[in-house]
């Protein structure tokens, strides 16, 4: 039989130090890998983002452009080209904000002309999809209303007009434009009681407004009829 050797206590604290970091420094080896990994992929996702905001930016710029064009047709009397330029620019910059901008002015451009099926069309494809611009949804709003006005859907028009005033904060003369027109549209329904009820809310809340005098003499309209 061979020798036996003994391992000393000395000995075996170092091989259980030794084992101890090796384990240690795989593990520190394999999660400095993962978080070197990670890193990486974040970025990676820094740079795709960067990328799509710079791109995204581009056609935000595009758009404005081609927005501004075809404004400047519509300004020289060019009505043709400029629907045509805006059905262009929808096509090609589809989400951006003047994309948005360019269907509510076809909306307005067709009121105009009085196709009001078309304008209630790109009023209704706005509102349903690029909602959000405070400036666009009130004259996307708007022109729906002027639109069921012409349409004789007085009350679907009334209804409009009194949630766009609701909406309007801080700006008392047009919040008292919008009911006016709102009991413009319940008169012509003939709903004298909302007619009242709307007449008495410009009254007291909005006094100093150039609808007063309208107001109290359509509120007094109404009372005849009630």
């Amino acid at each position: 039989m061979g020798k036996r050797t003994r391992i000393t206590k000395q000995q075996l604290k170092h091989d259980v130090l030794l084992e101890t970091t090796a384990k240690g420094t795989k593990f520190i080896e394999e999660h400095l890998n993962k978080v070197l990994i990670g890193l990486a992929a974040v970025i990676v996702i820094i740079a795709v983002v960067a990328m799509v905001t710079r791109s995204r930016r581009a056609t935000e710029i595009a758009a404005a452009a081609a927005l501004a064009e075809a404004s400047q047709a519509l300004n020289s009397g060019l009505i043709t080209q400029a629907q045509t330029q805006y059905e262009s620019l929808i096509d090609l910059y589809p989400g951006t904000r003047g994309a948005s901008a360019a269907t509510c002015y076809l909306g307005s451009l067709a009121f105009t002309q009085q196709d009001y099926t078309k304008a209630l069309a790109h009023f209704d494809t706005y509102l349903d999809r690029h909602r959000g611009d405070r400036t666009l949804d009130r004259l996307a709003l708007e022109g729906k209303a002027s639109v069921l006005e012409q349409q004789r859907a007085f009350a679907e028009a009334a209804a409009i007009y009194q949630d766009v005033a609701a909406h309007t904060d801080n700006e008392p003369v047009a919040a008292a434009r919008y009911l006016n027109a709102a009991i413009r549209n319940l008169r012509a329904a003939g709903d004298w009681e909302s007619v009242a009820a709307v007449s008495r809310d410009i009254i007291d809340t909005y006094p100093d407004t150039p609808w007063l005098d309208e107001a109290r003499m359509t509120l007094a309209e109404a009372q005849s009829h009630l």
